[in-house]
């Protein structure tokens, strides 16, 4: 499990897919006005991810290149790039770099996990929400089996160390809910994973689905029954692509993709799609 999260120095690199079709036409262009020009008249849509969040997005280590990134996040930076008839490029890098890379341009959109939160919105342009009824609405902790009847209620966690990814949403839950715990702050999850197992902490921080997963690959882990107090306004359901502040003219065509991945039910078959990826390389979702 640790081996397949890691995200090794070759992953780093950027690489290409060929999507439907390609913008590049003879002739001379104007230079472009926005986001969303500049991605039609490179012929590329550059999507920012921190590939170890299956199955949103991780590493099929039996593959190379640009198919070894997969996961149900992938699948719709593929298919926005796909609806625009551009080509598209994975930069893959630490979570806590893919906002910042997409704020500093050097990648046009950031899918990965990401939740809706308030000082996000500041800061990016979010688009609609995706995802709303899968592992984005439960957010929990992956706990020791042994600490199973321990940690029943959110309350139980109120005194105890917990490792969430930095810049989280389980690390903004955390810190509102269980303003007494103490938090460490990791920047993978398989470092966390890695902090629980040798007792560095009581608990990790994830989506209930994700702990299920690590549990599945790891008989002494287990997820808790304890699990944060989420409340969402449905507009802010599910998860949400981010984009540079101000290109509303690309936020507003990704809306449009979003609404008919939606509407299709795509995002619902390529997470299945993405468990059946995990399943074989050791990672269980379901019971």
């Amino acid at each position: 499990m640790k081996k397949l999260l890691t995200i090794a120095a070759a992953c780093l690199l950027s690489f290409t897919m060929t999507a439907c079709s390609s913008n590049n036409e003879g002739g001379q262009s104007t230079a472009p006005q926005n986001k969303l020009e500049e991605i039609q008249q490179k012929g590329k849509l550059v999507m920012a991810v921190s590939p170890d969040f299956p199955p949103f997005e991780f590493i099929d280590n039996t593959k190379s290149g640009i198919d070894q990134y997969v996961g149900a996040d992938i699948e719709l930076g593929k298919y926005i790039a796909e609806q625009l008839g551009v080509d598209f490029e994975i930069k893959a890098m630490d979570f806590t770099a893919v906002l910042s890379s997409v704020d500093l341009g050097n990648a046009d959109i950031a899918i990965s996990g990401f939740g809706w939160r308030e000082d996000r919105e500041e800061s990016f342009e979010l688009s609609h929400g995706f995802n709303k009824d899968g592992e984005a609405s439960c957010h929990g902790f992956l706990i020791k089996k042994a600490d199973a009847a321990k940690y029943t209620t959110l309350a139980d966690l109120a005194n105890a160390t917990i490792a969430a990814q930095v810049s989280s949403l389980q690390e903004g839950y955390t810190k509102e809910q269980l303003p007494d715990a103490k938090l460490q702050q990791v920047t993978s999850l398989d470092i966390g994973v890695m902090s629980l197992e040798t007792g560095k902490v009581d608990a990790l921080a994830c989506t209930c689905d994700l702990a299920k997963g690590y549990a599945s690959a790891n008989e002494d882990l287990v997820k808790a029954d304890a699990e944060f107090d989420i409340t969402y306004d449905s507009e802010h359901d599910g998860n949400v692509a981010a984009v540079q502040k101000g290109q509303t003219e690309l936020l507003a065509k990704i809306n449009e993709i979003i609404d008919e991945v939606n509407e299709k039910g795509l995002y619902d078959e390529w997470n299945t799609a993405a468990k059946a990826t995990a399943k074989e390389l050791g990672i269980k979702f379901e019971d």
